[in-house]
């Protein structure tokens, strides 16, 4: 993994090398930057050693700052800034998370939830970005990750692969060629319609 980290802060070096990095070339190397945490952080379901990956990957790009920026352009620089930025982000959240599961835990250091999600995390991924595409919950204004907070919260599970699960639905290959990769949601419609029938 490090030396695909080693390659992105590389392929960042040779775009801002050229006169001018466009906005569209900006947001897809942030995306590429996202995903790459994903995958390089979140390996593990341990929230100490997600903790440790990204510290540990924020002092590799610290480090390259700091050994490129009295050449390299205010532009790399500040692309820099914005993938450590980035990573206390992360942390951030990270600690918010542990803060929430603490906040759910009584004296005794047993849940108050009796309730547990039964499904995999890939439908329970795919049911809340649904809701977040639909803007159900507070009219569209919620960021995805909060949602995805809030039913880590209730249903006391890890969803901290929810990026690189949402790059995989949307390559997907099509129910009966009707355009329609909603796997988890369509078994819930067919569930739902079942159900109503045998109630006629």
């Amino acid at each position: 993994m490090e030396q695909k980290t080693e390659r992105f802060i590389k392929k960042v070096e040779n775009a801002f090398a050229s006169e001018k990095v466009r906005i569209t070339e900006f947001e897809m190397l942030i995306r590429e930057w996202r995903q790459l945490i994903s995958i390089r952080c979140y390996e593990d379901d341990d929230a100490r050693q997600i903790h440790r990956n990204l510290n540990h990957l924020k002092f590799t790009v610290q480090w390259h700052s700091k050994r490129w920026c009295s050449e390299k352009s205010e532009d790399l620089k500040e692309f820099l800034e914005t993938m450590i930025r980035y990573i206390d982000v992360e942390l951030q959240s990270l600690r918010l998370k542990s803060s929430v599961e603490k906040r759910t835990t009584d004296i005794k250091g047993t849940s108050h939830n009796t309730m547990s999600w039964t499904a995999t995390k890939r439908d329970l991924i795919e049911l809340i970005s649904a809701l977040h595409s639909a803007k159900c919950i507070n009219s569209g204004n919620v960021k995805l990750q909060r949602l995805v907070e809030l039913f880590e919260s209730i249903f006391e599970i890890n969803l901290e692969y929810y990026h690189p699960e949402q790059n995989r639905m949307a390559v997907r290959t099509s129910i009966e060629n009707r355009g329609l990769r909603a796997y988890f949601l369509s078994d819930l419609v067919n569930s739902f319609n079942a159900k109503i029938q045998n109630l006629k």
